[in-house]
């Protein structure tokens, strides 16, 4: 690994863990073993340093769902992966980076929501049409309409407003609303292979 690297990795896991806002680039040089000149010397200040950090972020969530869908037997195999992935994610990301991102760092916020709208929304959507396809979700989905109500569902598990964590566990939001959205969308067929993932008892 090399030292920019080594930086970057140590920012992120510092921004993930404290937020952006109360990290300095000394406490980055400090925890990372090397100078605040050599810090400096790879990015021009805390700015790059988060937007250069946000972009490997995303694109590493887009590698990952390329990979769960390269690599499962069918949508809804595609679908539970995710779930894990999402809520891995989850747990490592403290929900004032992303306040902080949002305030104070507008364009990398804007990056965010590019991400959010031409990947997160492409990757449902393909999701939705693969299923259709297998015959293992509803074949009347709109599935403009479907891909954004799940978007929504996503998003709204780390919005602390709709689910703040002093009431709610993270893991059982998530469930709850990965099973209601797959039991709503499966056929007959999907919904035998659904039990299997969720675990789900199928109701007599």
């Amino acid at each position: 690994m090399s030292v920019r690297e080594r930086i970057l990795e140590t920012a992120l896991r510092m921004f993930r863990m404290y937020g952006i806002k109360s990290v300095t680039m000394f406490d980055i040089s400090r925890d990372c073993g090397v100078s605040k000149k050599t810090v400096y010397e790879h990015f021009r200040d805390k700015e790059d340093l988060v937007h250069e950090g946000m972009s490997f972020l995303l694109n590493g969530h887009m590698e990952q769902f390329k990979d769960f869908r390269q690599h499962s037997a069918n949508a809804i195999e595609e679908l539970t992966k995710e779930l894990g992935y999402i809520e891995l994610v989850g747990k490592t990301v403290n929900p004032v980076m992303l306040y902080e991102i949002q305030k104070y760092h507008p364009e990398i916020w804007k990056a965010v929501e590019t991400f959010k709208r031409d990947y997160v929304l492409g990757f449902i959507s393909e999701n939705l049409q693969r299923g259709m396809n297998e015959g293992l979700y509803r074949s009347d989905l709109k599935i403009g309409i479907m891909a954004r109500m799940r978007q929504l569902q996503m998003e709204a598990v780390f919005d602390p407003a709709q689910y703040p964590v002093t009431a709610y566990d993270m893991h059982e939001v998530m469930t709850q609303l990965i099973q209601h959205f797959i039991l709503g969308i499966t056929t007959l067929k999907g919904r035998k292979i659904a039990a299997d993932y969720l675990q789900l008892k199928e109701e007599n």
